[in-house]
């Protein structure tokens, strides 16, 4: 098994960039998972790559940004994997709104 690396926030800027160029209304749904504030990042996960289904080379993409599994297996929603995984995602999703008005 690889280890793990985070996730550059040019690396999330690209991938929100290439969802929302390929398929708007994927990048709408992509927000929608991500603005779910009662999931913890293994649902976000698993709900995001059911949207990606389709789309294989966005789904293996977006592999990178599968959260840690947590060794004791229980999730707050304050929990740090929460923020560790929708953060980036969250500002991405600011900047790119901010950029369209």
């Amino acid at each position: 098994m690889s280890k793990w690396e985070p996730v550059t926030f040019q690396e999330s800027l690209s991938f929100v960039k290439k969802v929302k160029a390929r398929d708007y209304m994927l990048y709408l749904s992509l927000l929608d998972v991500l603005n779910q504030n009662d999931q913890i990042p293994l649902q976000a996960y698993s709900e995001l790559s059911l949207l990606f289904q389709h789309h294989e080379d966005l789904l293996a993409e977006l592999s990178k940004f599968r959260p840690l599994p947590c060794l004791n297996n229980i999730y707050t929603h304050g929990s740090i994997w929460m923020i560790i995984f929708l953060m980036p995602f969250l500002l991405l999703s600011l900047v790119l709104a901010l950029r369209s008005h």
